[in-house]
């Protein structure tokens, strides 16, 4: 239920019908969680962030910013799911792999999938310093397939294991 929710469904709400108090107490610490999770996701918006390319030279196509702008846009939209080939992101922009992969390194000086990595790595950077969420779920909430894989991104990425990087204290209080 965690991962539903830290994935972007924070609408999700747990409710049981007076099936015990254990249960209750759970669907009541599940909400509470939900709610902290909107309070920090609040603090940085992963989505619809426009990609600032303001310092790239300008001599690219307006139609191939546009186009760029939208994939980047899709590609922050969509971190928790596998990143589409270059051929299905042709398809689904209308466009050629050609122009899509070489407008995307005119533009923002990096390939598809590196911009990609980056961006997951990053929102999972500000998850487990801003979170209590699990490194395992913190993985797959960022679209990593396995632990394994995420923990060796993030160590090439930062220069130190995901698990050395100092979480803020969360008073349960709150």
């Amino acid at each position: 239920m965690l991962l539903e929710m830290a994935t972007g469904n924070l609408a999700f709400r747990v409710e049981l019908n007076g099936s015990g108090d254990e249960l209750d107490q759970l669907a009541t610490m599940l909400n509470e969680v939900a709610e902290k999770m909107q309070d920090v996701i609040s603090k940085y918006e992963f989505k619809n962030q426009p990609y600032d390319y303001s310092t790239n030279q300008n001599t690219t196509k307006q139609s191939d910013t546009e186009l760029i702008q939208k994939v980047l846009d899709y590609i922050k939209n969509h971190l928790e799911e596998p990143l589409p080939s270059t051929k299905e992101f042709s398809k689904m922009f209308g466009t050629n792999e050609f122009t899509l992969k070489d407008s995307f390194r005119n533009i923002v000086q990096t390939s598809i999938y590196q911009f990609y990595n980056e961006e997951r790595l990053k929102k999972a950077h500000f998850l487990i310093k801003e979170t209590i969420i699990p490194l395992k779920e913190i993985a797959l909430i960022c679209g990593f397939n396995d632990y394994p894989n995420f923990y060796k991104a993030f160590k090439k990425r930062y220069n130190y294991p995901p698990s050395e990087l100092e979480r803020e204290k969360h008073d349960d209080n709150q």
